[in-house]
């Protein structure tokens, strides 16, 4: 035996349209988990961390800003840091949420807390590297929230979107950072 519910709109409890359907077949939902708005920034030009004391530094011009429709929204974060320099050192990333460092390691001693990082172990002028990582936030807000991101180095100087030989030459180039928000909708 089969059957057929035939519906033009399913709702909740409290009266609010889940699904509806225009009757030939195009049925529209309310969410879901489905992306409601995405920001993205790319950064152009070069940065330049002056040789490392260990303590992150924002990127300037590598943040961006999403409202979220609701406050059970959540925000699925990307970003890519591309690097060189020119001495084996460590290189570390830190996503922030305002002035709050999220996505990042527990609290162990003297270590400091990072979102990623890297040991370049080869001292090349013309190594360029990159530093990527994904994560989904809860701000629990409808309010503008910024999210950036800060660099920190061991011991050598950090250039963001170039090598640090930098020749103008066809052999080098100059590349792109970003940092890209998308909205899940609850």
């Amino acid at each position: 035996m089969s059957s057929t519910l035939k519906v033009d709109i399913l709702q909740d409890s409290g009266g609010n349209n889940l699904v509806t359907s225009n009757g030939s077949g195009v049925i529209t939902s309310a969410g879901f988990g489905k992306i409601g708005q995405v920001v993205t920034t790319t950064k152009t030009d070069t940065f330049t961390l002056s040789t490392g004391s260990n303590t992150f530094t924002d990127v300037t011009g590598l943040s961006a800003t999403i409202t979220p429709s609701s406050t059970s929204s959540k925000i699925y974060i990307n970003f890519m840091i591309t690097y060189g320099n020119s001495t084996g050192s460590i290189v570390k990333a830190r996503l922030l949420r305002g002035t709050t460092a999220i996505c990042i390691g527990d609290a162990s001693g003297s270590r400091q807390q990072a979102t990623t990082g890297n040991y370049n172990g080869v001292a090349s002028t013309a190594m360029i590297q990159a530093l990527t990582q994904n994560f989904v936030d809860e701000p629990s807000t409808t309010s503008a929230t910024t999210y950036k991101l800060q660099v920190g180095t061991e011991n050598a100087t950090l250039y963001v979107n170039r090598n640090s030989r930098n020749d103008d030459a066809a052999r080098d180039g100059i590349y792109t950072s970003s940092i890209t928000l998308m909205e899940v909708l609850p």
